[in-house]
């Protein structure tokens, strides 16, 4: 009977906190707990891609470092993390790369803003005309089964080695992205809206503003979201391969002057600058499709 008593007055006593135990400690760390608990779930969606990155950053890093310390690949090919670290400033107060920078983000910037103009009215067009829409197809597949950087040579003769060849490249890399996106998008407007506007005896220009445009926002904020990464690889390539400016012939120059460690630094800023542009357009297409569901 004893042993059957003495249970709940040990709960009781837990309950009501251990004598051993001040009585402001152990609420406040449950409720830390639960709060930190709570954060947790309201930014898992936001941390957890952010750790995960650091991780797979860490582990590359970790990896590189084993290689070569362990010489499987010739520091005149790889240097080390720490000689790229150490070089990494050097690169980044060289006036010349922040010239080939601005130069490169220039010539993206332009050729992206082309090429979806071009798309998006094309593929407005294409999307509202069923019987262009199989042709047009053709002919896009057509032209994306060439490789961008096979037509380097080409652009060079036809306009030079200034910023309007890796333009011409890059605005043939990403403008069918853009496009099928759009004619998709176009495709996807609800037909009844569509009816109910031509029963109101709208215009056909008052139709796209309103209805088929922001059906197709969606559609087009993510094809001109994959084709910003696509454009500024197309850039940095026609710049290493024929071009008087731009970040990548920096990079070419330092390879020439036999400085692989500043040219692994000069790749990293590249690398980071095209992941803050993703990342920036990224937030940006989440805003735009929340706002047009919002309406």
């Amino acid at each position: 009977m004893s042993g059957r008593l003495v249970a709940p007055a040990a709960s009781a006593r837990r309950a009501a906190g251990h004598p051993l135990v001040p009585d402001g400690v152990a609420r406040p760390v449950r409720g830390l707990r639960t709060a930190v608990g709570a954060a947790w779930a309201r930014h898992r969606a936001t941390i957890a891609p952010v750790l995960l990155g650091i991780v797979g950053t860490g582990t590359v890093i970790a990896g590189w470092a084993m290689i070569t310390a362990t010489g499987l690949v010739s520091e005149r090919s790889l240097p080390s993390p720490t000689a790229v670290a150490t070089s990494l400033p050097l690169v980044l107060a060289d006036p010349d790369l922040h010239a080939g920078l601005a130069d490169t983000l220039l010539t993206w910037l332009g050729a992206l803003a082309l090429a979806s103009a071009v798309a998006i009215v094309l593929g407005v067009l294409i999307g509202t005309v069923p019987w262009l829409a199989r042709p047009a197809m053709v002919a896009v597949n057509a032209l994306r089964s060439i490789p961008s950087t096979a037509l380097i040579p080409l652009a060079i003769l036809l306009f030079g080695l200034g910023p309007a060849m890796k333009g011409a490249v890059a605005v043939y890399a990403v403008a069918p992205i853009v496009l099928i996106n759009t004619i998709y998008g176009v495709a996807g407007t609800e037909p009844m809206r569509i009816d109910a506007a031509r029963s109101m005896h709208w215009p056909w220009w008052r139709r796209w503003a309103w209805l088929v445009l922001p059906s197709a926002t969606p559609a087009i904020v993510t094809g001109i979201r994959v084709a910003s990464g696509i454009a500024l690889v197309v850039v940095v390539s026609a710049e290493l391969l024929g071009g008087r400016s731009g970040a990548g012939l920096i990079l070419v120059q330092y390879q020439q002057a036999l400085r692989i460690d500043m040219a692994y630094a000069c790749i990293t800023v590249i690398g980071v600058v095209g992941m803050a542009l993703y990342g920036l357009l990224t937030l940006a297409e989440r805003r735009t499709i929340a706002r047009i569901h919002l309406v």
